[in-house]
């Protein structure tokens, strides 16, 4: 006969988990929550980066006192590229490190935290933002029963769950 209580409290009550799927486990998000929340993401950060993208040719072109050379026009789109990787890694770190959401998460419902529910911390934001740009990463989200866990999750130790 077990001497343990089947009706005592097992710990205390946290709202961020709460709403758990089975003992220990987060509320994930779906994939077609992660896969839309991407999309979303993207289309504003292609409209941004077209926008850095026109400026930094125009900024190029007044510089430049005209039409770019050659030469000139690698070098503007080199700034471009860069300063475009850098929205992208702005963007997604100082969002996900206030609020735990982009403006797709946001919309889809859902918000990053820590493997065990908590918030995350500025190193796995960057490392989050800065898996993203592993080539082939996209690919890391096929399986797990259609609850993906991808490079930029599973590296830096986070997850991305359901809010509502």
């Amino acid at each position: 006969m077990s001497s343990s209580n089947p009706y005592s409290a097992t710990g205390s009550y946290d709202p961020l988990t709460a709403n758990l799927n089975a003992p220990g486990e987060l509320p994930l998000a779906s994939q077609m929550q992660r896969f839309l929340t991407s999309i979303i993401d993207n289309i504003l950060l292609y409209v941004v980066n077209t926008g850095v993208g026109i400026g930094v040719g125009l900024i190029a072109a007044i510089v430049g006192g005209g039409p770019l050379s050659r030469e000139a026009l690698s070098f503007a789109q080199i700034i471009a590229t860069v300063i475009g990787l850098l929205v992208a890694l702005s963007y997604y770190c100082i969002l996900e490190m206030s609020t735990g959401m982009t403006l797709g998460k946001m919309i889809m419902g859902t918000k990053v935290v820590t493997e065990t529910g908590g918030v995350p911390s500025v190193g796995q934001c960057l490392g989050r933002s800065a898996c993203r740009f592993i080539p082939f990463e996209a690919f890391s989200f096929f399986g797990n029963k259609g609850f993906p866990i991808g490079w930029h999750d599973s590296i830096p130790k986070t997850r991305v769950i359901k809010t509502r």
